[in-house]
């Protein structure tokens, strides 16, 4: 445990280090998907070891408040404890227990609700948004099924205790209400867009509709070019392959390339957006050709979407194309079907 706490510490330090090296950059009007990246590692390390903190003062907290007496306390960043003594009677305890998950829904719960009623900057916006969805899943999800499956003698037996049968139903109602509740939140389009509006993702498609009036037609290009890079970005995350991501602005137009090697080919999809109040498409092209000197490319069309997709929509067909045109072998390049 120490050695582990002490790589977390470092991975700590360094992501802090870096959001504060970058924070121009990291904090300006545009986030990039390494950027995203970045304020994710510094929610993941920095924001939630002091949320476990949080959650432990909530102990300390109800155990002074019902009378008993703290003896001791530990924090490894992730895990931490309140040591006490006094005489309880078993809701009580079940209220102490329960103090510390009280305070990560409250940060959960807060963190969503500011991002999403007060958002401002789109950098400070998305950390809450990400430290939000972090801190409930701790709570609600992972410390739950560690207290489960890991044999370890934590907050969520002596919330779930038959000693206290009333509790453990509302706590277990509540519970259940907050996870069903973000599933069915985050599948919802509108909910969707407002996050990818408050965000960054979506950039309110300005560029999709035209250009607004005090814009420059090149600026809702590159906006548009923005948005396409973004989705590339989601949709080539983790991705079996590593891909190179170029943009490019055209006359009334945006592009984006996403270019790999499979097979003993090199293959590129290509992201063609068009914008327009009225004829606003998305065409999908591929280019495959074999890594032989003298070979020649074959390119293909792919599809075509009319209107204004969002940049999930985006990256869902990004990722689908990615996954066919890495399937063409050498029959499939010289007799497509």
């Amino acid at each position: 445990m120490p050695i582990f706490t002490i790589m977390l510490a470092v991975i700590a330090v360094a992501s802090l280090v870096d959001a504060v090296r970058n924070r121009k950059a990291l904090f300006d009007a545009r986030l990039t998907m390494d950027e995203r990246q970045r304020l994710t590692r510094l929610a993941l390390f920095v924001l939630v070891p002091i949320s476990v903190i949080l959650h432990e003062l909530g102990h300390a907290v109800f155990v002074k408040a019902l009378g008993g007496q703290i003896v001791g306390w530990g924090f490894f960043l992730y895990y931490g404890y309140v040591e006490h003594i006094g005489r309880y009677t078993p809701i009580e305890l079940a209220w102490i227990a329960f103090a510390g998950t009280l305070v990560n829904v409250i940060l959960g719960l807060g963190a969503f609700a500011w991002a999403w009623f007060k958002p401002g900057n789109v950098a400070v916006t998305y950390l809450l948004f990400v430290f939000g969805a972090f801190s409930l899943l701790n709570a609600l999800v992972f410390y739950p099924l560690i207290d489960a499956l890991g044999g370890v003698s934590g907050d969520w037996e002596t919330i779930y205790s038959r000693q206290t049968p009333v509790f453990s139903v509302i706590i277990g109602v509540l519970h259940a209400a907050i996870l069903i509740a973000g599933v069915v939140l985050w599948r919802d389009p509108r909910i969707r867009a407002g996050y990818e509006r408050r965000t960054g993702l979506r950039q309110q498609f300005a560029a999709f509709a035209g250009p607004r009036p005090e814009m420059q037609p090149d600026d809702g290009r590159r906006e548009l070019a923005g948005v396409l890079a973004v989705a590339a970005g989601t949709a080539s995350n983790g991705w079996r392959h590593p891909v190179t991501i170029a943009t490019d602005d055209q006359v009334g137009a945006a592009q984006i390339v996403v270019r790999w090697t499979s097979g003993g080919f090199q293959r590129g999809l290509l992201v063609h957006a068009i914008p327009g109040a009225d004829g606003a498409r998305v065409e999908f092209y591929a280019a495959v050709q074999s890594t032989e000197p003298t070979s020649h490319a074959y390119q293909r069309p792919l599809t075509r979407i009319d209107g204004h997709p969002t940049p999930t929509e985006l990256a869902a067909h990004i990722r689908r194309f990615l996954d066919y045109v890495d399937t063409w072998d050498g029959a499939t390049v010289m007799n497509p079907n």
